[in-house]
């Protein structure tokens, strides 16, 4: 029995010692197994570290352009508003500019319209014995040469050209009055049958020209004036009472139809120079002057 036991016990520690020798190797194949598992999620590990670190450089280099770029954009955006301000500045410069532009252009306008009725319209004169205009000007209206009476003391000098129309207010005088006569032709020298012939006139506009004037002793108007017409002058009596002044009559003379008759009235005589003080060459002693309208 006690062989048997012995027996027995002896398998007993055999199977022991042997499944200890069994659990030995297979936890050593364990740990093994579980150190190349360590090792491979060590490797990951580190794999996944070398990322997270690549991510988180990639993240901060990110983060550095976009930083930039809102610096970029922030800056942007102050030079948009510099540049809007410009605009606003330049827009106002512009629309005040406009203004003026117009302004300017409205003058201008007004300007050319002066100068246009300047250019189409000229000075007045008065053409002594006729009751037309020349052509190169225009009829404003046609009448009577008149004066004061050329034996009044208290005469006016100058003629007037009366209208043939005239129109009247609702005034009466009584005393202490002026007259107006018709005037008369004194000399055929200013045209044939003319002596006691009653003087017409009529006042013309000229179509250019700002200034007119009658030159006395010339028969042609000097460089840069235009003739509107020529004749001989004329004057009260040297020996009348009434006072007197030259006027130019119409080389080319017309009469008032039906004023033949001799009324007197303001009367027109052929002047002629007279030497002394006055320069007898190029003057001659008696000889008629003659006269020009011209303007310019």
């Amino acid at each position: 029995m006690d062989t048997i036991r012995q027996c027995i016990a002896g398998l007993l520690v055999a199977f022991v010692f042997g499944a200890a020798y069994v659990f030995e190797a297979r936890l050593s194949d364990i740990y093994k197994e579980i150190n190349e598992e360590l090792s491979i999620v060590r490797l990951k590990n580190k794999e996944l570290q070398t990322k997270v670190e690549t991510l988180e450089e990639f993240e901060k280099k990110r983060g550095e352009k976009l930083t930039k770029r809102v610096e970029v954009v922030e800056k942007s955006l102050d030079n948009v508003e510099e540049y809007r301000q410009k605009v606003n500045l330049i827009q106002t410069s512009v629309s005040s500019i406009k203004n003026n532009v117009n302004k300017n252009h409205e003058n201008l306008e007004q300007q050319l319209k002066k100068i246009k009725s300047l250019q189409d319209t000229g000075p007045t004169f008065v053409r002594w014995g006729r009751t037309d205009c020349p052509g190169t000007s225009i009829l404003v209206y046609k009448g009577y040469a008149a004066g004061s009476h050329y034996l009044h003391k208290g005469g006016v000098s100058n003629f007037i050209c009366l209208p043939e129309e005239p129109q009247w207010g609702d005034r009466t005088p009584t005393v202490h009055l002026a007259f107006a006569y018709g005037t008369e032709y004194e000399s055929n020298m200013f045209g044939e049958n003319a002596h006691q012939q009653d003087v017409p006139c009529s006042v013309c506009q000229t179509k250019t020209g700002i200034n007119s004037i009658m030159i006395p002793g010339r028969t042609v108007c000097y460089d840069g004036w235009t003739l509107q017409y020529k004749g001989y002058l004329g004057a009260g009596y040297h020996d009348h009472p009434s006072a007197t002044e030259y006027i130019c009559v119409d080389e080319n003379i017309q009469s008032v139809p039906g004023g033949f008759e001799n009324k007197d009235g303001k009367l027109i005589y052929p002047v002629v120079a007279k030497c002394g003080a006055l320069r007898c060459s190029p003057y001659i002693e008696n000889k008629p002057l003659t006269c020009v309208v011209c303007t310019k």
